[in-house]
């Protein structure tokens, strides 16, 4: 039992410190990411935040001028509470999905020369990272333009974006390094996020009566992230009041990225070879 426990806290300690070692490295592995996503347009960087503007823009139209004009969500206007859970799950949805072909995408470079291989992953997690932030500023920009006061808890969303962080690096360890040995992994998990979509509160929220939904936000890690956000910049609360989400959540998140490291650091010698 010692031997495992002690094989687990190499791994993790392993990948962290890959990670930390490397950090300078990530990042600009990251910005050269986002730029080759935009490489050859006009607007370039620009894009990264041209692309949350078009899409609260459609949104807008689509729920505050169609479908739901003039409702409110717990007094906040709909298309603001819509579009902070939107742009919160575009996020976790995009790195995560990312992360899946991360190695694969990178193969060229890891059958070239030695490379940190943890951090191959984590420059596509840090690469959405950014496209958030620059999101996270057209999001602040439509409430207050709404008329929307932000709530004086918006000192806490540095803690749920560093949480929701966490949660997709530990997905992105396991996910990148499955896809390897089994490539339609990001098939599947494509199918399982259009699923996890309609059950976390991206566009609806459970109501009180129902115990199958609560229990289920409650076991639901991106819930917890998404009505975090919206606690934060609309509603005034605190970490207090989710405590019970947020111990299932961390527990959750820390089981999740410890596999990770562990899976990642017994399958990483067989890369190159199945790469």
């Amino acid at each position: 039992m010692q031997g495992v426990f002690m094989g687990i806290f190499h791994s993790v300690g392993t990948v962290v410190s890959e990670i930390w070692q490397n950090k300078v490295r990530l990042f600009r592995l990251a910005r050269y990411e986002l730029k080759s996503q935009h490489g050859g347009t006009f607007f370039g960087f620009l894009w990264n935040f041209l692309n949350p503007a078009l899409q609260i823009l459609v949104y807008w139209f689509v729920f505050a001028v169609g479908l739901r004009r003039g409702n409110d969500m717990n007094g906040v206007p709909y298309i603001v509470w819509l579009v902070i859970g939107i742009i919160c799950w575009y996020y976790m949805n995009q790195a995560m999905l990312g992360a899946d072909m991360s190695i694969i995408n990178f193969s060229d470079v890891l059958k070239r020369m030695r490379f940190p291989i943890a951090i191959v992953p984590v420059k596509t997690v840090a690469a959405n990272f950014i496209t958030h932030i620059c999101s996270m500023v057209i999001v602040f920009v439509v409430v207050l333009a709404s008329g929307t006061p932000v709530s004086l808890s918006i000192w806490l969303l540095p803690y749920y974006i560093f949480a929701s962080t966490v949660f997709i690096t530990g997905y992105a360890l396991i996910s990148s390094t499955i896809n390897v040995l089994f490539r339609d992994f990001h098939n599947f998990s494509n199918t399982a996020f259009r699923f996890l979509f309609f059950i976390s509160p991206v566009m609806w929220e459970p109501s009180d009566d129902s115990r199958i939904l609560t229990i289920i936000m409650k076991l639901n890690p991106f819930a917890y992230i998404l009505n975090g956000y919206r606690d934060t910049i609309l509603y005034g609360w605190h970490l207090a009041d989710n405590i019970d989400t947020g111990l299932i959540f961390w527990a959750i998140t820390i089981v999740m990225f410890v596999a990770g490291c562990v899976l990642h650091m017994r399958l990483r010698h067989k890369f190159i070879d199945m790469l």
